[in-house]
């Protein structure tokens, strides 16, 4: 029955049932009603012309709370369209650098922020812009590999205590950063959701990125957000070499793939790049209204109308006021 009640023709087919059941009550009544006008309505046996409209009104009110009531049932719980994995229409990626240059103290605006917590204030700018409710997020970290680490989820919170400050690295294999590789994997973990409906958000220092071997993002990648991390004038120096954030050569990844590269060492990802995420799906109305809010404005409509038609009758219905007569006493 649950099953039955989610559908949207069932709410529409029981509005019908019910629009078709007043209609002929409402009709009834008006037949009685005729045979006692001079009574009710005064010697003219007519009442004001708008009352024609009262029988209209009940049968769209009450039609009205019904398909409303049947669409708020199917919302109940779990059962919320809105909560179904199949009305999930965006993903966010999040693919964050945890090799052990992103654990350096260069970044921010004062430059004495570890790379990795600039990231994760990053990732948190984002996240509170991202205000759908139809968008899932998805976290991996890189180093020598990419490792999913929240496959799919709602809660930003796990997002953000994930991406802190745990030292990831020390999990994998030593060696270089292949973030070339990392972006191959990621796209395979992205292949197999809904065409366009996908961000990839990318946050690295950019340290060791190959010049050859990078594949090209699934149809299912709408997006892709490439942001430095690290002071890109002054390095530090790890494991022999000078690491700093690699401004050409992300930025050249990111023109690759069709994506796009912000320095947020000390800046955050501007709104424009985050449209996708932010409110209403691409191409749809900023003030889309869903089914459920539907249901509430015609509920709340059709139960005020149904309640002020008795009043509305009782005192503008007619033009005839009977009088009460004074009765004398006999003495």
């Amino acid at each position: 029955m649950i099953e039955i009640a989610q559908s949207p023709a069932f709410a529409l087919w029981a509005a019908f049932l019910v629009a078709l059941v007043s209609g002929v009550a409402e009709w009834l009544h008006l037949r009685r009603t005729k045979r006692i006008a001079n009574l009710v309505f005064g010697p003219s046996g007519r009442p004001r012309l708008w009352t024609n409209l009262v029988p209209y009104l009940r049968v769209i009110s009450l039609a009205g709370m019904t398909w409303a009531l049947v669409t708020l049932f199917s919302f109940h719980a779990m059962s919320r369209e809105r909560d179904r994995p199949g009305n999930i229409n965006r993903h966010l990626l999040i693919l964050l650098d945890v090799s052990p240059s992103m654990y350096l103290k260069d970044s921010g605006g004062d430059g004495m922020s570890i790379r990795n917590e600039r990231a994760t204030a990053v990732i948190k700018s984002v996240l509170d812009r991202t205000t759908a409710d139809d968008v899932r997020y998805s976290a991996a970290g890189f180093y020598t590999e990419a490792r999913m680490l929240v496959k799919e989820c709602r809660d930003r919170e796990l997002i953000l205590h994930m991406m802190g400050s745990v030292p990831f690295y020390i999990t994998y294999d030593p060696g270089k950063t292949d973030l070339l590789k990392s972006l191959n994997q990621a796209g395979e973990f992205a292949k197999d959701w809904p065409r366009k409906s996908t961000t990839i958000l990318v946050l690295s220092d950019g340290d060791s990125i190959a010049p050859s071997g990078l594949k090209s993002l699934p149809s299912s990648v709408n997006s892709l957000i490439v942001a430095g991390v690290g002071d890109a004038a002054r390095g530090t120096f790890i494991d022999g070499h000078l690491s700093r954030q690699d401004t050409a050569n992300l930025s050249q990844l990111a023109r690759r793939l069709g994506g796009t590269y912000f320095d947020c060492n000390a800046k955050h990802i501007p709104d424009s790049a985050l449209e996708s995420l932010m409110g209403s799906a691409a191409g749809k109305s900023k003030w889309q209204i869903n089914r459920r809010l539907a249901a509430l404005i015609i509920i709340t409509l059709s139960a005020s109308c149904l309640c002020l038609l008795p009043m509305l009758l009782e005192y503008f219905g007619s033009s005839w006021r009977p009088r009460l007569t004074p009765t004398t006493k006999s003495s």
